[in-house]
């Protein structure tokens, strides 16, 4: 190799090891700031690590009483407001169509994909 080759392969190594270091000790610092800001939900006891998926799941089960009773509470309005069906307002009217629209193309996606992208139908 040439000497200007060889001096340019060294400088380039010396800036190298120089960013190397600097963007290294950044990254070190900000990892330290985020767990240090984080460290409330490190597990000190990793027996109970294998409780957490159960955990999560059983969490999210006990509130499903109270999603139920919100929907119901939800389908109790919107049947109040469909047996007035002919005092909608144009505007109500038209979001219906377009929520009933969207429902309907939705549904024709997925019988094209269920139907392996085929307009035709079923493949036996």
């Amino acid at each position: 190799m040439s000497g200007a080759v060889q001096n340019l392969m060294k400088s380039t190594r010396s800036l190298a090891e120089v960013a190397s270091k600097t963007i290294g000790s950044k990254m070190n610092q900000q990892y330290a700031k985020v767990m240090q800001e984080n460290a409330k939900y490190v597990l000190e006891d990793k027996s109970k690590l294998a409780d957490m998926p159960k955990q999560y799941v059983f969490t999210h089960l006990a509130e499903l009483p109270a999603y139920t009773a919100q929907a119901t509470k939800e389908w109790h309005m919107t049947k109040a407001k469909l047996s007035g069906w002919r005092e909608l307002s144009t505007s109500e009217a038209a979001t219906g169509l377009l929520f009933a629209g969207e429902i309907f193309a939705w549904f024709c996606v997925g019988e094209y994909v269920g139907r392996g992208f085929s307009l035709t139908g079923y493949d036996y």
